[in-house]
């Protein structure tokens, strides 16, 4: 604020920066608010198709297209800024295995009360073929969640909850005639919570998830039953759909979860293959 004395009676008034003379408050609208949502689209297209990376980065800031600020400008310029440095990487994948020894695998994870505002959890779906010689990115997204958790299991529940119905069985039935036989689904969970609460359909200890999660429970309770679902557990530093559900500070984390998803800077993966082949 600007202070200013006023007279000899050196009595003071402050005005706020960027305040009118009226008294009315200004309301932050950010510069970049009139082209936000044509940039972002943009950029949305490229994530889904071949930069999975940064589905995380632009679902985040469309959700404040409503009501953006000069803080989602600095966010926005950082993820352009972002692409710029990274036009070098590419998504890549391989196969090296006949049909009949690959699988279909669904990474679902969630990142617990990640906006601060909402205090909603963040969820996370890759979706992958796998075989021993082969690995080849089908599908990513990152969504906010719908509900408020209170605990991290409620939150891994909604997300496997979402990447089956959205896209795991659905998918079963593509997978049964482009492998020429009857897949399974292999599902991927860090949460070990959760996975119980999955093959019980229950849980003692969180006496309300009969009101608040009731039909997800006893649905995914009954998708653990079936043949066409396998649930396993898999290491966090392995989970492909942890770089979906929140922001990395460490440089060496974010090329790991970036190398899960097939996301690679090709002079890396030569380094790699010469290295095995010697």
């Amino acid at each position: 604020g600007v202070t200013q004395s006023s007279g000899a009676g050196g009595a003071k008034t402050s005005k706020s920066k960027g305040t009118p003379e009226d008294g009315s408050e200004t309301v932050d609208r950010g510069r970049l608010q009139p082209i936000a949502a044509k940039v972002l689209m943009q950029v949305l297209y490229a994530a889904r198709m071949a930069r999975f990376d940064l589905l995380r980065a632009v679902c985040h800031l469309a959700t404040f297209v409503s009501r953006w600020t000069s803080e989602c400008d600095r966010r926005l310029h950082r993820l352009v800024c972002y692409i710029h440095s990274s036009l070098h990487l590419r998504m890549v994948g391989w196969v090296g295995d006949e049909p009949c020894c690959v699988q279909p695998h669904l990474f679902a994870d969630a990142d617990f009360a990640g906006c601060t505002d909402t205090q909603r959890s963040t969820s996370g779906l890759h979706s992958v073929i796998r075989g021993p010689n082969t690995s080849l990115p089908i599908a990513g997204q990152s969504k906010w969640q719908g509900c408020v958790s209170h605990s991290t299991p409620e939150a891994e529940m909604v997300s496997v909850d979402y990447a089956l119905r959205h896209y795991g069985l659905p998918s079963l039935s593509l997978w049964d005639v482009v492998l020429g036989r009857p897949s399974v689904l292999h599902v991927h969970e860090d949460n070990q919570a959760m996975i119980r609460i999955m093959e019980t359909g229950r849980n003692p200890t969180m006496r309300y998830l009969h009101r608040t999660h009731r039909i997800s429970v006893s649905w995914l309770h009954e998708v653990w039953s079936s043949k066409q679902v396998k649930v396993s557990y898999e290491l966090s530093s392995r989970m492909c759909a942890d770089i979906f559900t929140k922001a990395f500070t460490d440089q060496s984390k974010w090329r790991l979860a970036r190398w899960l998803i097939g996301v690679i800077d090709p002079k890396e993966l030569e380094a790699v293959v010469n290295n095995y082949v010697n």
